[in-house]
C-alpha cells in the first residue's frame, strides 16, 4: 500500500485563500441553515470538495475521515461533503478514494465558524485490471433493478426520468413537491423538501447513489442529472436500505445519470 500522502500544515480559514474552492459563502450559509436550530451556537462545520490533482475533477464515493473522533463522511456524485456539529480546536482529516492514494490534512476551526475547503488526491500509479461486463444489459439498467423492485413494491413515491424531463423542473424541489405528503419550506433564501406529517425542524434524510449525502448538495442536484427518485414519508414506508442516522424525518433517494 503506498505511503499517505500528508498535508499537515493547518489551513487557511479564510475562503478567500483558496483559489481553487468550489463553494462560495453563500453556498456556505445555506449549507448549514437547516442544521442551525439543533446545533450549539458555538458548533464548526467542514464543508469541501476532493477532486483528483491530475484532472481537478470530483472523487465520488471518497470517505472523509475526522480521526479520533469517529465522525466521517460520504462524498456526493461530484466530490462534495459536509461535516457538521463539530466543536473548535484542531483535527487531522483522512481522506481515500478507490484508485487513489489516501492523504491527511490538519485543520484549525474556531468556535462557530464554517470552513470550507477543497481536498486533491493523487491517482495511484498503476491501471486496475480491465473489468469484461458481458450480455447487452447496459450499466444504469443493472443499477435500477432494485429502483424498479421497491417501484413495483407500492411503498413509497417514485419518480422516473420521464417524468422529470416533462416538467421541466428549474430545481429538483420543483418537482419534489408534486408529490402527494411533501411540501416547500424556504428558509434564509433557500428553498427544502418537508415532509408534511413531520414535525418542524425535521426534514428529510437525503441519499444520493446509494450513500447518505449532505442535504445541501443532495437537492441542488441538477434535474437534468437525475435518473430517478424515491421518495419515502416516514420510517413506516422507509426500507431498510435506507435507514439512516435522520431517516424518521423521511428518506430522498436520489439517482444520477453521471454515478458509474
Amino acid at each position: 500500500m503506498p505511503p499517505i500522502r500528508s498535508r499537515l500544515a493547518p489551513i487557511a480559514v479564510l475562503a478567500a485563500a483558496l483559489p481553487f474552492l468550489y463553494l462560495g459563502p453563500p453556498a456556505v450559509r445555506s449549507a448549514v441553515a437547516q442544521g442551525r436550530d439543533t446545533l450549539p451556537a458555538d458548533s464548526s462545520a467542514l464543508l469541501g470538495r476532493v477532486v483528483s490533482h491530475a484532472t481537478h475533477e470530483g472523487i465520488s464515493g471518497a470517505r472523509v475521515t475526522i480521526v479520533d473522533k469517529g465522525l466521517a463522511a460520504i462524498t456526493d456524485s461530484t466530490g462534495r461533503f459536509a461535516i457538521t456539529g463539530l466543536r473548535a480546536g484542531v483535527f487531522v482529516i483522512e481522506i481515500g478514494g478507490v484508485g487513489y492514494a489516501p492523504g491527511s490534512w490538519q485543520v484549525t476551526l474556531a468556535p462557530g465558524h464554517v470552513l470550507t475547503h477543497g481536498f486533491d488526491l493523487e491517482p495511484l500509479p498503476f491501471e486496475l485490471p480491465e473489468i469484461v461486463v458481458k450480455g447487452k444489459q447496459p450499466p444504469f439498467a443493472r443499477r435500477f433493478a432494485d429502483f424498479e423492485r421497491r417501484r413495483q413494491a407500492g411503498l413509497g413515491s417514485f419518480l422516473t426520468q420521464e417524468e422529470i424531463e416533462r416538467a421541466n423542473p428549474t430545481s429538483l424541489i420543483d418537482v419534489l413537491v408534486t408529490i402527494r405528503g411533501v411540501q416547500q419550506i424556504c428558509i434564509t433564501n433557500d428553498c427544502v423538501a418537508k415532509m408534511v406529517r413531520s414535525p418542524p425542524g425535521c426534514y428529510p434524510q437525503y441519499y444520493i447513489d446509494g450513500q447518505e449525502a449532505p442535504p445541501y448538495f443532495a437537492r441542488h442536484t441538477p434535474p437534468h442529472d437525475v435518473r430517478g427518485v424515491e421518495v419515502y414519508r416516514g420510517s413506516s414506508e422507509t426500507p431498510g436500505e435506507f435507514q439512516g442516522s435522520n431517516s424518521g424525518c423521511g428518506v430522498i433517494a436520489i439517482w444520477t445519470k453521471s454515478s458509474p
